[in-house]
């Protein structure tokens, strides 16, 4: 493969033939430069477009059928998901799109301090096929996380989330599958974000939107929390808004009650609200709406 996309081994003073980690689409090597730097060479598995795209044509055609045949997934927009899904799936697979997130995410650190550290591509060397970029010294926080003593974890804890927050919601190029094993421990005691072949992006509409939805969270309010969720989705032509106001009221209610702090439960309790909102009818309707029955008229 290097042969093939570089012309051969030339930049490198060695490279390790086992690899330190292997997936379904592509597997990562250490190795050196010419120059000293240590690096890691990111490899396209041979052959792997073509099972993803017949993988992706199944889900494509399990999703049409889906939708004609279920009120829920209609609801959901199952198409539109699993557009999206091959979409960000295709990406992956041009390691020229996570060398150019890399940079834009990599430059938005380095403005907030480097307390987490993002590897540095190496464009000259990378290609569809091939990513190298700067190796970090470290172990996945899974495995590292039993021996940090409580103080340090809940430090690292914050800079990964103002890490991520700042992504979101002022940059707009954030990091789309922060999973354990996508976050090292630095041998400096620093984070490391790796892995940017997923990445989501948001315009700065939709940015604005979700900092008026955080700041409603802070405030308890559930007026402001009920507009703000309407700004960041798809808005329908009927919707009783006053029976989503009392849902979400009544969410603030329980999760937020007596100085209680906002976490991951409340957050998919939020999402159950807004997921079946696009099928709410309005109050001049007597049709129940299609799809899982919204949470607040079990309450």
């Amino acid at each position: 493969m290097l042969r093939e996309e570089l012309g051969g081994t030339g930049p490198f003073a060695q490279i390790d033939r086992q690899p330190l980690a292997a997936a379904s689409i592509a597997q990562v090597h250490a190795a050196t430069l010419r120059t000293g730097e240590r690096v890691v060479v990111k490899v396209l598995r041979p052959g792997v477009a073509g099972v993803v795209e017949r993988d992706l044509d199944i889900i494509a055609r399990l999703a049409r059928r889906t939708e004609t045949r279920a009120g829920w997934a209609t609801a959901l927009g199952v198409v539109a998901l699993a557009d999206g899904f091959a979409a960000a799936l295709r990406e992956e697979l041009d390691f020229r799109v996570e060398a150019r997130n890399l940079a834009a995410v990599s430059a938005a650190a380095a403005q907030d301090g480097q307390r987490v550290v993002v590897p540095r591509a190496h464009h000259d060397l990378s290609t569809r096929r091939v990513l190298v970029m700067q190796r970090l010294d470290g172990v996945s926080v899974s495995k590292a996380s039993g021996a940090l003593p409580a103080g340090d974890r809940g430090q690292l804890a914050r800079d990964l989330l103002d890490s991520i927050l700042r992504q979101i919601v002022v940059d707009g190029v954030f990091h789309a599958d922060p999973h354990p094993g996508n976050i090292l421990l630095l041998e400096d005691g620093r984070l490391g974000l790796i892995d940017f072949g997923s990445v989501g992006r948001l315009d700065s509409e939709l940015r604005a939107a979700l900092q008026r939805l955080l700041l409603a969270l802070d405030r308890r309010d559930p007026v402001a929390l009920t507009d703000a969720l309407l700004e960041v989705t798809a808005r329908p032509d009927a919707l009783d808004e006053q029976a989503l106001e009392r849902a979400v009221g009544a969410l603030l209610v329980r999760h937020l009650a007596a100085g209680q702090a906002p976490d991951a439960t409340m957050f998919a309790d939020l999402f159950r609200i807004v997921t079946p909102a696009t099928s709410w009818p309005s109050r001049r309707s007597s049709r129940p709406p299609s799809g899982p029955c919204p949470p607040w008229r079990a309450t």
